[in-house]
């Protein structure tokens, strides 16, 4: 008599599950339609049939998989109307400048008055012994600049007051539906955690138990991922992302709207420019090389003799072979 009141009981008890889990189900499905039929069929489907099977074994009565799958929507649904877009704005830039130094510092205070930071960097050109010695190599910097985003357009206008801007694009990427359909999705998922472990409290087998942590460990898992993903999206919607590249030029580039004639001529003025920017490089170069070139020949002339010796001591040695050759024929 006392089993058969215990079995009841816990008959009762399985199906109370079973209705509150059915109806958290439904109440997540309600709330978003990006997170049904994925979510349903996969995660809480396996968990809940594991869940199942482990209570079955154990006299609970159990429930089906089908009545924990929730199938309210289809997803990439729209995110909700109430809602802000979630929009990630990022650009590219070139930059010429005739002040190289104090375009950087402009760059750098802008960046500082906008509240954004440098994410990297890097420089090249002349150093110190080249510049020294007249080289004109024009330096250049790359910038990968965060910035955010409500003073985006702000400091791609102010461009610019820190040089000549032949080159900018702007990017947008749109991820509020993919935003929002993980949202929903984690949602869902924690949902589906918080009842693992209200079943957890009241397992009374080991492998129940087992069970139910396998499935937790699958689910925060996923949970875990989707966070990670809305942090990283949060971040690049909050702080947009500038490529630029800061330029050293002896003169701009001139604005497209020329006629053919000028535009002959600039590039005729420029390749002289060019040719005589080669010229005097070379001029340096052979000025730089008059030490080395004095010191190879004063060392050429100083062995020279030695040199000559040797040749003749190698001229000797092989005129006696030639002999000696000679000789042996003639006594065969």
């Amino acid at each position: 008599m006392k089993e058969m009141e215990d079995k009841k009981m816990k008959k009762s008890l399985s199906l109370l599950l079973a209705l509150l889990m059915t109806l958290s189900l439904c109440a997540c499905g309600a709330g978003s339609k990006s997170a049904s039929y994925e979510y349903a069929s996969e995660a809480p489907a396996a968990a809940y049939m594991s869940a199942d099977m482990a209570a079955e074994e154990a006299g609970y009565g159990g429930f089906s998989a089908a009545e924990g799958a929730n199938t309210a929507g289809e997803p990439g649904s729209d995110a909700p109307e109430t809602d802000p877009s979630k929009i990630i704005y990022s650009a590219s830039a070139t930059v010429e400048t005739t002040d190289f130094d104090g375009s950087i510092a402009k760059l750098l205070a802008l960046v500082e008055e906008n509240k954004g930071w440098v994410e990297a960097s890097s420089m090249s050109g002349a150093n110190y012994r080249s510049i020294a010695r007249g080289s004109s190599y024009n330096r250049s910097a790359s910038y990968t600049l965060r910035i955010p985003s409500d003073k985006f357009e702000l400091l791609m206008g102010s461009l610019s007051q820190i040089g000549n801007v032949p080159y900018s694009h702007t990017y947008t990427e749109n991820v509020t539906s993919q935003y929002y359909d993980t949202q929903a999705r984690l949602t869902a998922y924690q949902t589906q955690e918080t009842r693992l472990l209200e079943m957890m409290e009241k397992a009374e087998t080991v492998s129940d138990v087992i069970a139910i942590e396998e499935k937790l460990t699958e689910l925060r898992y996923q949970i875990e991922s989707l966070q990670s993903a809305l942090k990283n999206w949060d971040r690049q919607v909050s702080y947009s992302t500038i490529d630029l590249e800061v330029m050293e030029v002896s003169e701009y580039t001139p604005e497209p709207q020329q006629s053919y004639g000028q535009e002959l001529w600039q590039a005729l003025t420029g390749a002289f420019r060019n040719l005589g920017q080669f010229f005097k490089d070379l001029l340096v170069f052979l000025v730089s090389a008059i030490p080395t070139i004095l010191v190879l020949t004063a060392l050429f002339f100083i062995f020279r003799p030695l040199f000559r010796k040797l040749a003749a001591r190698r001229r000797e040695k092989k005129a006696q072979r030639q002999q000696a050759k000679a000789g042996t024929e003639k006594k065969e």
